[in-house]
């Protein structure tokens, strides 16, 4: 049976998982590196979560490990990131973002945020650019790209426990070169010979989880 593209990419079926057809997205490899950090996490005690945004692939991948997870989505504008003083100290065991941090004007000040409202022990998974052709607008604005370092440099004061990229120069001069019609970023879809290999110093996609000391 031919799935969809949005069951394929979400859908979690082993060696499949986040393909498209037969091709691998810019984020395949760094879903599937966190599908196996979250299905291999030894603790059963996360109950509740923030999601900012509505991330339903990475949503998916947590309620995999955690099946009673309750996940509460903060979207803009009706909730800014920058100012969740709505959400009590401490209230979260678990907070993350998918591909949202680049788009924020002041993402230092919504990582304190984030750090706040996770709880002593609790989680943070959060992924986001470091090279991308600008997108958002005109729906929202784009703003930064971030390496590793960086990116684990925002939730300072956290314990750092997975912090990684994917990416590799045949991926981005494709990206940069080429538009294959998925979508206005360039090329988007590409062989297993591009999508597998991982070079350090040229990722594309970045990500971190961290625990709240």
């Amino acid at each position: 049976m031919t799935q969809s593209r949005e069951t394929t990419n979400s859908g979690l079926d082993g060696d499949r998982d986040f393909l498209d057809g037969e091709f691998w997205t810019p984020q395949t490899a760094m879903l599937r590196s966190l599908r196996d950090w979250v299905l291999g996490a030894d603790r059963d005690d996360l109950s509740s979560a923030l999601s900012i945004d509505r991330n339903p692939t990475i949503t998916e991948i947590l309620r995999r490990r955690w099946p009673q997870l309750q996940v509460t989505e903060a979207v803009f504008p009706e909730t800014d990131v920058h100012d969740l003083s709505g959400f009590p100290d401490d209230s979260f065991d678990l907070t993350y973002s998918h591909q949202v941090l680049e788009h924020l004007r002041k993402p230092w000040v919504a990582a304190a945020e984030l750090l706040r409202v996770t709880k002593p022990g609790g989680l943070g998974i959060h992924t986001t650019c470091a090279s991308n052709p600008r997108h958002g607008p005109p729906a929202f604005h784009d703003y930064y790209r971030f390496l590793p370092d960086g990116l684990g440099a925002l939730f300072d004061g956290a314990e750092i426990l997975v912090k990684a990229g994917w990416g590799n120069r045949q991926a981005l001069a494709y990206n940069f070169g080429f538009d294959d019609g998925h979508g206005d970023l360039g090329g988007r879809r590409f062989h297993r010979a591009i999508g597998e290999p991982n070079e350090e110093n040229f990722p594309w996609h970045t990500w971190i989880i961290f625990r709240k000391l």
